[in-house]
């Protein structure tokens, strides 16, 4: 029955298509004055291009982005439409006033318009919409009832309950509960609707106001973890740490601003600006009830009707953000020229708390009271003190001063157990120097050297009780740059550089990360043993080469190779040890032909990084180093690769244009697990070490366009696009039934693979 429902969509598809390329033939042309050689250079081309299209399978990875996700019929249709008395003939074209509107992809829901009016040298208005659909997944499945984008999630009160103790075969769902599982497409919607306006005082003096508004609707999938703990009805008590996987909503909507004063002057040019944003969450919580207990003498049996404890989660914060701006540059003489600016703003979050399942008693204050107070400062001189010696110094300044109120709240674990702990409203300080010199060696050669230092300052204000925020306190690196590059003739170009970098980090082991009533061991260096340290504040040291190369052989074929290896290396007893990435392309275009061309390139990259962590049977305090009997290590490496060929031809004097594309990729992703002090590492059915299975996508890309132009005002076009993604990743194991782990209700969900054809045809009229 499926086959032939699939070969039914397909007939009607294909009848669509064929019935859409008749009217397109039949349908009479828009009678047009002749346009003259004067008129087709000085006046704008508009254009409306209407047509129909056809996607062949359902899937939200192939429609992730361009509103093709669902089987079925589209409608293609684009405009670009444009005039004024800049153009008109009566008149000469003497006039300054322009419009234009324009509309893309409106038959999906990637959809875009806009419009703008002008007078040039004076005034400028537009107005602009876009929509884009960002389909997450089609797969998920879930017991709860609510819809995607609500905040209240609920169980059937049929469905029972399910014992999550840790034997799996105590948490397996009946047929009655599996019928509960129903599909759910989880996606989000952004719709973008701005407005913008510019006024010219004089040639010097200008202003210009641009006001955007966001609405995003949908949801996105989170997992979250029950409260548990609370005797239940029925003899049991629920299961703390059960864990759901919710669509949590975005309900967002954000209002941004921006004004800009601008002077332009012989020497000089100045702009002072203010942006401001505005975002506003619909929600403050999302609510879901928890059917998992552990094990009592009495559990609510699946049919009965039952009564399940509810959990909450905060979602997104309300906040806003304001900044003043200030930009500019002089030019001292035509050798030497500064530019630089300042800004300065704030951001605030002051919405309410609200009861969620981390409150575990009184709080300090009804509200965050967030301020963080962001400033930035940048300048660079540019002097040309020869012909052949271009001089440069550059200075940035960046500082996130975080001046949130730090308190001490009463928090609940999701065993149910009460704990203190503190908030570190977290700061930090960039300041970065760049020098840089460019000579050019002869008239074939030239040299570039750059040097930069950065230091980075990292601390908390005002901490409560002693605590700290940063094992790391502060870093500097220094970075030094060689590049060169020759014109050998005008057929071979050539560049080869090299950069090292060397960064050396402070890091403080018993730094205190909490002052609540966590063990010594999860309190000091955040529960880390002696000696490991997080790589982004790791003392490092950096190595890099790149080489490029384009070759022009003939006029008719040309070449272009580049590669580029880097290698850090990190000190750190634990921790990540080092890493190294490498990438190639190659490509090449022969163009055999005045209208006729064809290209093929290869492009290939891989990384791979080593780490090694401590464990032990106890927990020493984190001053402890971990004996070298106790260390294992972990391996990722990520590959990826893709080749493709390109080619164009023009038929019948230039009327019939076909261009195709064919490309394959390949993307893995590997881990390697050595724990050579556990007696059972090896044991068959674990993954406790070893070599998990390839994460892989395996795309397959085939797209054929073909135009015929009926004569200079239209022309039809026929657009083929196939489409083959294959993919597996483990981690989607644990969400089917029958294999999750025994606190987790499964969704389902699957790796993404898909097989698509989409076929469009459709009609393009030009005119003046």
């Amino acid at each position: 029955m499926k086959t032939r429902n699939e070969k039914l969509q397909r007939s009607a598809l294909s009848l669509a298509v064929h019935g859409a390329l008749a009217a397109m033939f039949a349908m009479p042309l828009m009678v047009m004055a002749a346009d003259d050689e004067v008129s087709v250079l000085t006046r704008p081309t508009s254009s409306v291009e209407v047509g129909v299209a056809g996607v062949s399978e359902k899937s939200a990875k192939f429609g992730e982005y361009n509103g093709l996700n669902d089987s079925g019929a589209y409608g293609i249709a684009n405009f670009n439409i444009g005039g004024g008395s800049a153009y008109d003939a009566y008149d000469g074209g003497n006039g300054t006033l322009r419009w234009e509107m324009n509309g893309q992809d409106l038959g999906t829901t990637s959809r875009e318009f806009g419009a703008s009016v002008s007078s040039q040298g004076s005034w400028d208005v537009r107005i602009g919409y876009d929509e884009l659909r960002h389909n997450l997944s089609d797969t998920f499945q879930t017991p709860q009832v609510g819809s995607m984008g609500g905040n209240r999630f609920t169980m059937p009160a049929t469905f029972g309950t399910v014992n999550a103790q840790s034997n799996p075969s105590t948490r397996t769902l009946d047929a009655n509960q599996l019928a509960a599982f129903h599909t759910e497409e989880v996606g989000s919607t952004r719709k973008n609707t701005s407005l913008g306006a510019g006024y010219h005082f004089s040639p010097q003096l200008s202003i210009r106001f641009d006001y955007n508004h966001l609405d995003q609707s949908g949801a996105k999938l989170i997992g979250t973890g029950a409260q548990g703990g609370q005797a239940t009805p029925y003899g049991a008590t629920w299961r703390a740490e059960s864990n759901n996987i919710l669509m949590n909503p975005t309900n967002y909507k954000t209002d941004s601003f921006n004004l800009a004063l601008n002077w332009v002057g012989d020497k000089g040019h100045l702009t002072a600006g203010y942006y401001g944003s505005i975002f506003r969450d619909g929600y403050d919580r999302v609510t879901w009830e928890n059917a998992m207990v552990s094990n009592g003498t009495t559990i609510c049996a699946s049919g009965g009707s039952c009564t399940y404890q509810t959990n909450t989660l905060s979602t997104a914060p309300s906040n806003s953000f304001h900044q003043l701006n200030l930009s500019g540059g002089y030019a001292f003489s035509s050798a030497t020229k500064l530019v630089g600016g300042l800004s300065y703003g704030q951001s605030e979050q002051n919405v309410g708390y609200i009861n969620d399942l981390m409150q575990g008693g009184v709080l300090p204050q009804s509200s965050l009271n967030g301020s963080v107070i962001s400033t930035h400062a940048n300048l660079k001189l540019t002097n040309r003190t020869t012909k052949d010696l271009l001089l440069s110094a550059g200075f940035k300044y960046n500082e996130r001063d975080n001046r949130t109120s730090s308190n001490t709240y009463n928090y609940l674990a999701q065993n149910n157990a009460n704990y203190t702990g503190v908030n570190t409203p977290y700061s930090n300080r960039k300041a970065q120097l760049e020098l840089a010199g460019d000579y050019r060696i002869g008239k074939k050669q030239s040299l570039r050297l750059a040097y930069e230092h950065e230091y980075i300052k990292r601390w908390c204000n005002n901490v409560v009780g002693g605590a700290e925020c940063v094992a790391s306190p502060s870093s500097d690196e220094d970075k030094l740059g060689l590049t060169y590059r020759l014109k050998a003739g005008d057929n071979v170009k050539l560049n080869v550089g090299y950069a090292y970098a060397k960064r050396n980090a402070e890091f403080n082991h018993l730094y205190k990360a909490n002052t609540g009533n966590y063990a010594v061991a999860a309190t000091i260096n955040g529960g880390d043993y002696a000696g490991y340290l997080a790589y982004p504040y790791a003392s490092r040291t950096q190595n890099i080469v790149k080489a490029g190369l384009n070759w022009q052989a003939t006029d008719r074929l040309d070449f272009g190779v580049s590669g580029r290896y880097s290698f850090d290396e990190y000190e750190a007893t634990l921790g990540v040890q080092d890493g190294s990435s490498a990438s190639f392309n190659l490509d090449a275009t022969y163009t055999y032909s005045e209208n006729a061309s064809v290209s093929a390139y290869v492009s290939w990259q891989n990384s791979e990084r080593d780490l090694s962590a401590g464990a032990a049977g106890g927990v020493p305090a984190p001053s402890v180093t971990v004996a070298p009997t106790n260390i294992f290590s972990n391996q990722l490496k990520q590959d990826g690769s893709s080749i493709g060929l390109n080619t164009k031809h023009a038929f019948l004097g230039g009327k019939l244009e076909l261009l195709g594309d064919l490309s394959y990729s390949l993307d893995k992703s590997h881990y390697s697990t050595q724990v050579p002090y556990l007696a059972t590492c090896g044991a068959t059915g674990t993954l406790t070490c070893g070599d998990t299975p390839d994460i892989k996508a395996e795309l397959v890309a085939f797209k054929l366009t073909g135009s015929y132009r009926i004569d200079k005002h239209a022309k039809v076009a026929l657009v083929y696009l196939y489409q083959n993604l294959t993919s597996s990743d483990y981690y989607y194991n644990g969400y089917q039934y029958g294999y999750t782990p025994n606190r987790v209700m499964p969704t389902n969900e699957q790796a993404p693979n898909y097989e698509v054809s989409f076929l469009g045809a459709s009609y393009v009229y030009s005119f003046q």
